[in-house]
This record gives C-alpha cells, sequence and structure tokens, in this order.
C-alpha cells in the first residue's frame, strides 16, 4: 500500500488527503494544534499526527512511516514550519517532496490595497492613519502590532476562538472589547457588518490566496471606502505547484486511475429547496426542522419575519440573487459543511420558482440539493370549500403575462366544471371578473366562484358572483375556484359549420375543406401558426379552439378582412389569436418563428413567402390550399425549384346537398388543392 505523509491545517491539504483516501492510498495527516485537527476525520487509511514537530522529529516520522511521498501543504505564512520541513527532507533520504502552492485570487479590484513586504513596513505605514485598525492577520502576529500602544489602542484583533489565541490577544494588552474570537468563514455580508459596527478606518490582513477568505475581505472593505493594508505572502524558496498538479503527479506515480464518479467534490452547503406553505400555520414538521437547523435562510421578508432563529438570513428568492451569496458563503467555508435552507410559497413543485433556483444549483459543485413540499393554497382552498382538487384544472396569473394565462382561463372555465386559478391578487381577480361576466352572457353560462384570502392568516373565504369578482378589493393572496355547472363539452376536432362566422364579402375556406387542412397541419399543443391570407379568419379561429397553448397569427392585408377576424375571434373568447395587418412575407420579419404554416392566399408571393419562412426556422409544417390553376402551377414550380421532398398533393372534391322543391340536390363546389409538406 502506497503512503503519503502530508503537513496540512488548510484546505487544500484536507482536499488531498480526501481524495487520496478514497483512492485508498494510506495518509499521515499532520497539524500543530487541536484546531487544525477538526475538520479531519481518522478512517482505516488516514492517521492524524497532532502537534508541533522541528526537523529532527520530522524525519523521526519519515523513518517511522517509511512514506513514498511528502506534501507541504501548510499554510503560505507558516515560514517556521516550511523551513523544518525542508530541513528535515535535507536530512531524510530521497524521497519525492512536494510543496503544495495556494492559487492567486483573480478578478479583484486592488484599487484601493497597499501591499507591504513586511510587519514592519506595515506598521510604519499603520501609524500615519487614524481610526480604528481592524486586524485579521491572526494572534501569531498580534505581538508586533501591540508593540506601539497608541498603535494598540485602536486595534480590533479578529482571531480564532481557541484558548491560545485568546491568551495572546489578553497577554498582549488586548481589552476585552478589542477582540473578536470567531470562527469563520466570514462572507463579504459578514465582513462588511463587522467593519461597519468597528467603524473601521483600515482593515489589515495577509494575502492568502483563494481559500483564504481575502476576496471577501476585499469585496467588504471596497464597498465602504475602508482601506486595505496587506502583507505581501513570502516567496517561495522552492519551486511548488498547484492543487491539480499535485494530486495529477501522486495518481501518475503511484499508478492510480482516478474514479470520477467515485471521487466527489468538496461538497460545502447542504442545500434544501422547502415549501413555506401558505404562512406559520401551515408549514409542515419537516420544514420546520430544516428551517430550527439551518445556518442560512433565504426566502421573501413577508417569510423571515416571523422565524426566530439566530442565523443569517437574506430576503431573496429568485437564482440571479441566491447564487453568488451561496459562492460567498461557499468560499469562506473551511471545513464541514453548512446547512441552508431556501423557502418558497406554497409547494415547491406547484407553480414555484424552486424548479428555476433547482436547476441553478446543480450547477454549483459544492452544493447537495434537497426539496421537501409544501402544502398548496390549491390543497388547502379545496379543503376549506369541500372540493376536491384532482378532477379541476389549474391555471396560474402568478408573475405570467396576458397574453399566456388569459386563453387558457377562458378555455379552462369554458370547458370543465372546476378551474383553480392562482393570482396575484386583487388585480388579477378583477380580471377574471370581466372575463367571466362576458362569457356568462355569451355563452348563458352561470358561474359560482370562492375566493380563498390569504389562507392560514387573516383569512377570508368568500362566495362571489362574477360581477362582484369585477370589483373585488380584498388586499392580500388570493387563490380562486370557479365552479361552472354547465361547462360546455369540448370536441376534439375542428367543426364549426360556416354559417356561424361573420363573413360579409370577405372569401372563406369552406367548412370541409377548412377541416381537412387543419387536420392536414396536425397542430400540436405550444405550436405557433401563422394564417396566410386569412380572409374572415375561420381558419385562424379553429386552430385556436383546439387548444389554448397553441399560438395564431392571422396575416391578412385587406383592412376589411382584419376587421372580420377581429370579430369573429372576439365572438369566441379567444385569447391566443394575434391579427396581423399586412402583407406577407413582409409582416412576416418581426413575428415569432413558426412551427406550422396555413397558406390559403399568396397574393402571387409564395416563392417570396417560403424563402422567408426558410430563414426563420426549420422543420415547419406547411399547408398551401389553391383553387385557381395558375396558383397551383405556383405550388408546383416552388416544389421543384427548392427540391422539397416528400410533398402530399391532394385535389378535393366537394358536393353540398340543396332543396330544390322536394327534391334534393347535390350541388358542387370548386375543386381544390391541398399541398402538404415539410421545409
Amino acid at each position: 500500500m502506497k503512503k503519503v505523509i502530508i503537513f496540512g491545517g488548510t484546505t487544500e491539504g484536507r482536499r488531498l488527503a480526501e481524495i487520496l483516501v478514497k483512492a485508498k492510498v494510506s495518509c499521515i495527516y499532520c497539524v500543530a494544534t487541536e484546531y487544525g485537527k477538526q475538520p479531519v476525520m481518522e478512517s482505516d487509511y488516514l492517521r492524524i499526527h497532532q502537534g508541533r514537530m522541528d526537523s529532527k522529529a520530522m524525519t523521526e516520522l519519515y523513518e517511522q512511516q517509511e512514506p513514498d511521498a511528502i506534501v507541504d501543504a501548510t499554510h503560505p505564512f507558516a515560514q517556521l514550519v516550511k523551513t523544518e520541513i525542508e530541513n528535515s527532507i535535507f536530512a531524510y533520504r530521497d524521497v519525492p517532496f512536494f510543496r503544495l502552492a495556494r492559487d492567486e485570487e483573480e478578478g479583484l479590484d486592488y484599487s484601493n490595497c497597499y501591499f507591504f513586504n513586511d510587519i514592519e513596513e506595515c506598521i510604519r505605514a499603520l501609524k500615519n492613519t487614524k481610526g480604528t485598525i481592524f486586524l485579521t492577520t491572526g494572534s501569531k502576529e498580534l505581538k508586533a502590532f501591540c508593540g506601539d500602544e497608541e498603535l494598540k489602542e485602536r486595534l480590533i484583533a479578529r482571531v480564532i476562538p481557541s484558548e491560545e489565541s485568546i491568551k495572546i490577544c489578553y497577554d498582549n494588552g488586548l481589552k476585552g472589547n478589542q477582540i473578536i474570537a470567531m470562527q469563520g468563514p466570514f462572507s463579504a455580508g459578514m465582513n462588511l457588518a463587522f467593519l461597519k459596527d468597528s467603524q473601521a478606518q483600515v482593515l489589515v490582513m495577509k494575502e492568502g490566496g483563494k481559500s483564504s477568505g481575502q476576496r471577501e475581505r476585499i469585496v467588504a472593505a471596497n464597498k465602504l471606502g475602508v482601506k486595505v493594508f496587506i502583507l505581501k505572502r513570502p516567496e517561495e524558496k522552492m519551486d511548488a505547484m498547484n492543487f491539480v498538479q499535485v494530486k495529477n503527479t501522486l495518481f501518475e506515480m503511484f499508478n492510480l486511475a482516478e474514479d470520477v464518479d467515485d471521487i466527489t467534490p468538496d461538497i460545502k452547503l447542504s442545500v434544501t429547496l422547502a415549501g413555506f406553505g401558505m404562512g406559520f400555520g401551515s408549514i409542515t414538521s419537516e420544514v420546520q426542522t430544516a428551517i430550527n437547523e439551518a445556518d442560512y435562510i433565504f426566502g421573501a421578508s413577508r417569510m423571515l419575519v416571523g422565524i426566530d432563529r439566530d442565523c443569517k438570513k437574506y430576503p431573496y428568492y429568485l437564482a440571479k440573487d441566491i447564487v453568488p451569496v451561496l459562492e460567498e458563503i461557499a468560499a469562506e467555508i473551511k471545513f464541514g459543511k453548512k446547512r441552508v435552507v431556501i423557502l418558497f410559497s406554497g409547494d415547491t413543485g406547484f407553480y414555484s420558482g424552486s424548479k428555476k433556483l433547482k436547476e441553478a444549483i446543480e450547477k454549483l459543485a459544492f452544493c447537495t440539493i434537497k426539496i421537501m413540499p409544501g402544502i398548496s393554497s390549491i390543497c388547502a382552498l379545496a379543503a376549506r370549500t369541500s372540493e376536491s382538487w384532482e378532477d379541476g384544472v389549474i391555471v396560474s396569473t402568478h408573475g405570467t403575462d396576458e397574453t399566456y394565462w388569459k386563453p387558457r382561463l377562458t378555455d379552462a372555465v369554458l370547458y370543465n366544471k372546476k378551474t383553480f386559478a392562482l393570482t396575484s391578487g386583487s388585480e388579477d381577480v378583477r380580471q377574471i371578473g370581466e372575463m367571466l361576466v362576458e362569457l356568462a352572457e355569451k355563452h348563458q353560462m352561470k358561474f359560482q366562484i370562492y375566493a380563498g384570502v390569504n389562507l392560514y392568516s387573516n383569512e377570508k373565504v368568500l362566495n362571489l358572483t362574477p360581477e362582484k369578482c369585477s370589483i373585488f378589493s380584498e388586499e392580500g393572496l388570493c387563490t380562486l375556484l370557479i365552479k361552472n355547472v354547465n361547462a360546455k363539452c369540448r370536441f376534439c376536432a375542428p367543426g364549426l359549420v360556416d354559417d356561424t362566422f361573420i363573413r360579409d364579402q370577405v372569401p372563406m375556406s369552406k367548412e370541409e375543406i377548412r377541416e381537412l387542412s387543419i387536420c392536414k397541419l396536425r397542430p400540436t399543443k405550444n405550436a405557433v401558426v401563422y394564417d396566410i391570407g386569412s380572409g374572415t379568419g375561420s381558419v385562424a379561429v379553429e386552430l385556436a379552439m383546439l387548444d389554448p397553448t397553441i399560438q395564431v397569427f392571422a396575416i391578412e392585408l385587406k383592412p376589411e378582412a382584419c376587421e372580420l377576424i377581429s370579430k369573429n375571434v372576439a365572438k369566441y373568447n379567444l385569447h391566443n389569436v394575434t391579427v396581423v395587418e399586412g402583407a406577407a412575407p413582409d409582416m412576416l420579419i418581426d413575428l415569432p418563428a413558426p412551427t406550422h404554416v396555413f397558406i390559403g392566399g399568396s397574393a402571387g408571393r409564395l416563392g417570396d413567402i417560403i424563402n422567408t419562412l426558410q430563414s426563420k426556422a426549420s422543420d415547419i409544417k406547411i399547408v398551401v390550399n389553391s383553387v385557381t390553376i395558375e396558383t397551383s402551377a405556383e405550388i408546383y414550380h416552388v416544389l421543384k425549384s427548392r427540391e422539397i421532398k416528400g410533398a402530399d398533393i391532394v385535389q378535393v372534391s366537394v358536393s353540398k346537398s340543396k332543396k330544390a322543391g322536394d327534391y334534393t340536390l347535390m350541388q358542387g363546389q370548386n375543386p381544390v388543392y391541398i399541398t402538404t409538406f415539410k421545409l
């Protein structure tokens, strides 16, 4: 079995030991103090050696353990230890030795920073400043800073909470109110608070590089305009390698195959996305336990206000705000894991922001993620009204555009006996009320509405009519249950008869041709459909009625025809049809890319239309109808010149019955060519 001695006490040393142990390499991990030992767990492959050693003791350790390699992963400023390690290596037999150097910080604003080669130079500069000095260099250098009485009175020293460090503070004459004994990591926000509370004018620190909290301290100081005095990192006397180089060299030297699946990243944060329900009265015991154990809690301000926990709280619930803070927190963690709880109203799997945040956090290698459900307002309102909810349709207006939710809500209340609506508040409820008033009048329907306001927190459950909904003024979160006892039966295919459309003298695709053309087009959920040469809008209306997620753009050149399309759209209460007045292809340029296109009239510009469609998207399903020989010839020319393969061409002749006295005659209509192809 291969064996490595690691002089650690740093994040890099601990990580290296963990990776080697997983590869079944025996490690002797050397630390000077009990504090340095804390983050490391002994195992069959890992033994901890605690205590300060000189070069002689180190050499004796080598002779006893006979390592295959030795790694110096001590702190950049641990010069005495590094010297002893160097002397011990020269005194021992030839064995591979690696000095692990910490990576430099990148992308920091150093414009407010002053660098010093040694402590004496830094102290001379501090004597030319005024105000409080926030000292973060540790307890070992404290004696030098306390040598000048005037300077000592201005110090506030932040040290680790060990007996040894605190004793050094008192031995050097610091008073209790000058000592902050606290274990990191410290985020930029925490450093900001320390600097503000102490009214510091100067921050003193070491150039520790990554994993030292250097970034977080400088960022905080820059925000407050506090000067930063930095002790330069001592120059390496020996060639050094970064973490990845040391790890890779050891793996190559020992002929180890690194199992990527087995070598887990340095997990620093255990993140829980938790459903907060509708408030404190509805939190599950699982979520409450997570809150009680959390080190950091995120959520909307209204959630955080009532949480009586002595931990850091952030009023954020969007990924763009949360992820940078998680990165800050993780950067400060030297060992162990911290617990983070992010709260979402209602249930995490139900119209929740947790979905996007989960995707963002999964990209962070230092996080694990867990999701806890909550009670949604839909469940609560159903219980309050003694209704089931699995047989209802659910629509959300919260945080979505009207063009998205209006067609879905209209469709839901027309064709379903129960519709639940999550709203953003009273304004949404009033809009829904106005829609229901119009629908009730046009379709002879009777709606019964229950409104759950601020459920579980001064809640009200109101029984409303559409008219009362339209003047709704209750403030707070509101969920609706809309019941329609005489909901319409949905047909699963196009089939509106011609006489139902407002037509005047505008041409219209006949009923049978319209139905067959739509079936040939085969639109899908969430389709974006162009109806080019829309005429009365009969095809656009039938397409829009198939599913509220279908978005239809009716393009028509003639103003009088556009007016008719708008009337027919309004007649059927459709919110997913947009009327575009103008000629194709000119008016197609700024429209969303289509998935399906129906061309009922091209005004002789079919070739130009196809060119524009090809520039907007690929894999578009197209149906073109033609009655005249000239248009049919144009379609054939377009197919041939563009080498469009697999086109389906059907000629349809329709005859409809007509009464002639006591007799019924079949009256023929013009034959129509229906051409279907994909671009």
